[in-house]
């Protein structure tokens, strides 16, 4: 079976660049359990940008997605790969 990778962009209002992460667990062998790890990943993050004081009261923003091996190659013009 198949693990789903979560590809995460949280961006911060008025920064230049957004921060991205990508987690894959072995756990991920379906979407909705991807799905299900969503929320509490971006609460983490979201606690995280709250400890800058640079980002104080400022809007974060996250787009995810849990995509399959397949999924991730086309996203990112993966041709081929060895794993």
């Amino acid at each position: 079976m198949d693990a789903f990778t979560m590809v995460i962009m949280a961006c911060v209002a008025g920064e230049a660049h957004c921060a991205t992460s990508r987690i894959s667990e072995m756990s991920f062998t379906t979407a909705q359990a991807c799905e299900a790890r969503i929320d509490d990943i971006a609460r983490t993050m979201t606690r995280e940008f709250g400890k800058r004081p640079e980002f104080k009261g400022r809007q974060v923003t996250y787009d995810v997605s849990c995509m399959d091996r397949a999924q991730l190659a086309a996203k990112f013009g993966i041709a081929s790969s060895d794993t």
